[in-house]
């Protein structure tokens, strides 16, 4: 639809006419959009109904009659006025946001001051409103669109960018105009769960709205497996059917749906290994209200000697940002500037101090925290919120403490030879498999053949360069791919990946043993290399020939619907499809899959046969 630019007529009486019978047919339902860890409500965004009475079939076309009417600027005022007067109805409606579709066409006309007013006679501050800006129009062309988003951004209007990924001027628009939210297009979101290509480019727009400090929306979810799917690729909040269907009986609405509240605790996926470690790293700076007094500002500094910062909230305890102190110590320590700050006559009020400042969930990860505060420039910490709303402060140095301890976590959970994770996370990857049954899972034990014989006949070093090689050889056939690989210990790997086609993980595997194979014979002497086998002794001290490593390679996939009974059992299960892997000339053996009764036969003697696979870590812990 192409934006006009010229001024919109005053409407002729027929215009009015209609005009008139669109305000007493048209009424706004609100949807909720919520945060997508609790459930709380974040805002509620206007979805206009009755259109139909009116004869049309979509929003656009309304617009458009209205503008051959001569209406539309007229008619966009009646819409707001009815948008903001249905939102403002809500019990304690200040405290959340309401989300208005700007009109594409009306945009150059805009004029913040109608709105303001509008809101004034609620008792609505400008906070509460955010705007949706439309990637389908463009509005990167006009500098005057750039003139009425700055002019809303003085009056602390928000900003969000409507269905993200269905455009054409989207990345464009994100560049120019960053706004403070960002609506994932409801296409990429159906499906998420099942398609691994709509999974990676949400997961990658999540990473760059993430860096450039905003938050993320998921539209249109109606699934569990979407929401949990939108969660762990980062979204912030969401909004769809699941949560709740637009309303327009207030009555119906709530502050907290805690439906998703269940759903994120049912999930056996999920894990908050790092709240703990957050939750040691809060300081609880007590903020100060944004409409508070100079004088309560000094006073807070002087009370709190141990911090240098203090967080402004709005009225509904959502932060604006930090006061620094070292911004106010030249006025504070001048002449007369200790007066002259406290001198109503000069207006001065804490919006002129406030710094913008990083701001993150408590439910965000300590990458997501990272990320947060490496995007932005020489922040002091971050501000950590809980449903929106101030939960404390993190400081740069408490920040950096809490980097270490999570590197000193995850250095535990490594294998310190090859610096790959370990036995306790391939167990949980396992678990974590077997607990998403409406997923497609590719397991791969990995165990090299005659390697014993190698180890004894060269010595250990020579022995941890064939596992050292092989590890990276997982790193850089597998990594980029976003395989999950880990190390078992000794000769024993382990691979995985969900939702990919059978034969792409075959073929990768198959490159994988091939490159080891030719790659490890630069490990052998040359006469041994020649030869094709080494001279050394099996396991009873029998002399024998030992024919060059390779590694061998156990593939199950696991669909929807097969049942393995637990980790351990599923270890039986591939330790019987590894032994086939090393009778195999390739040393590759992918094991049945689609049965829903699968059971390992077990026909290595038992004298040979392995406790497991997959030891449980918590177990052995205990022995």
């Amino acid at each position: 639809m192409n934006q006009r630019t010229h001024r919109q007529p005053s409407a002729p009486a027929a215009a009015e006419t209609w005009l008139a019978q669109a305000s007493d047919t048209l009424r706004y339902a609100l949807q909720p959009i919520v945060n997508i860890h609790t459930g709380c409500v974040y805002g509620y965004e206007a979805l206009l109904r009755g259109i139909d009475r009116l004869g049309f079939d979509t929003v656009p076309a309304l617009l458009e009659h209205a503008w051959r009417l001569g209406c539309a600027a007229a008619l966009d005022r009646e819409l707001r006025t009815l948008a903001i007067a249905s939102f403002a109805a809500l019990p304690e409606a200040s405290r959340y946001r309401l989300f208005f579709n700007l009109d594409p066409q009306l945009i150059e006309l805009e004029d913040p001051g109608h709105t303001l007013r509008l809101l004034e006679q609620h008792g609505l501050p400008p906070e509460a409103v955010c705007f949706e800006l439309s990637e389908r129009a463009d509005l990167t062309a006009s500098p005057r669109v750039a003139e009425v988003i700055a002019a809303y951004r003085r009056h602390r209007f928000h900003l969000a960018i409507d269905d993200f990924g269905s455009g054409y001027a989207g990345l464009r628009l994100l560049y120019e105009h960053p706004p403070e939210l960002l609506k994932i297009d409801r296409f990429f979101v159906s499906g998420i769960a099942d398609d691994h290509k709509k999974r990676l480019f949400v997961a990658s727009t999540v990473q760059l709205a993430h860096v450039m400090g905003i938050a993320v929306i998921a539209e249109g979810v109606e699934t569990e497996r979407e929401l949990l799917a939108c969660r762990e690729v980062g979204c912030d909040l969401v909004q769809g059917y699941l949560v709740a269907r637009p309303q327009t009986d207030h009555r119906a609405l709530r502050t907290r749906y805690r439906g998703i509240a269940r759903v994120n605790a049912s999930d056996r996926r999920r894990t908050d290994d790092d709240r703990s470690l957050i939750a040691a790293c809060i300081e609880p700076i007590r903020p100060l209200p944004v409409d508070a007094e100079i004088g309560a500002m000094i006073e807070a500094f002087r009370h709190d000697r141990t911090h240098h910062v203090l967080p402004v909230v709005d009225h509904a305890e959502r932060p604006l940002g930090l006061i620094h102190e070292a911004d106010i110590k030249d006025v504070l320590y001048s002449n007369y500037g200790r007066d002259l700050l406290l001198n109503r006559a000069f207006g001065r009020s804490l919006h002129d101090f406030l710094r913008p400042c990083p701001t993150v969930d408590i439910h965000d990860s300590a990458e997501r925290l990272l990320g947060a505060y490496c995007a932005d420039v020489n922040p002091a910490g971050l501000i950590l919120t809980r449903d929106a709303r101030y939960h404390g402060f993190i400081s740069a140095t408490a920040l950096l403490q809490l980097i270490e301890q999570k590197n000193l976590a995850a250095a535990r959970e490594q294998n310190p030879l090859t610096r790959l994770p370990g036995n306790n996370p391939v167990y949980a990857y396992v678990s974590h498999a077997l607990g998403e049954r409406h997923r497609t899972w590719h397991l791969v034990y990995l165990d090299f053949d005659n390697f014993k014989a190698f180890n004894d006949h060269y010595g250990f070093r020579r022995g941890d360069r064939a596992i050292l090689m092989f590890a990276e050889l997982l790193r850089k056939l597998l990594g980029p791919e976003h395989w999950f690989i880990g190390h078992i210990g000794g000769d024993d790997f382990f691979a995985g990946i969900a939702d990919v086609e059978s034969g792409v993980v075959v073929r990768r595997i198959e490159q994988l043993l091939a490159k080891f194979r030719s790659d490890v014979q630069s490990l052998y002497d040359p006469e041994d290399r020649a030869r094709g086998c080494i001279h050394a002794h099996d396991r009873d001290g029998t002399p024998r020939r030992a024919a060059l490593m390779r590694c061998s390679a156990a593939l199950l996939t696991i669909r929807p619907g097969d049942h393995h009974g637990s980790v351990e059992q599923l270890g039986q299960t591939i330790a019987e499809l590894k032994h086939r892997a090393k009778a195999s000339a390739s040393g590759l053996f992918v094991g049945p899959h689609g049965s829903r009764h699968l059971r390992a036969r077990h026909t290595t003697p038992p004298g040979k046969r392995r406790a497991g696979l997959f030891p449980n870590p918590y177990l052995a812990a205990l022995n």
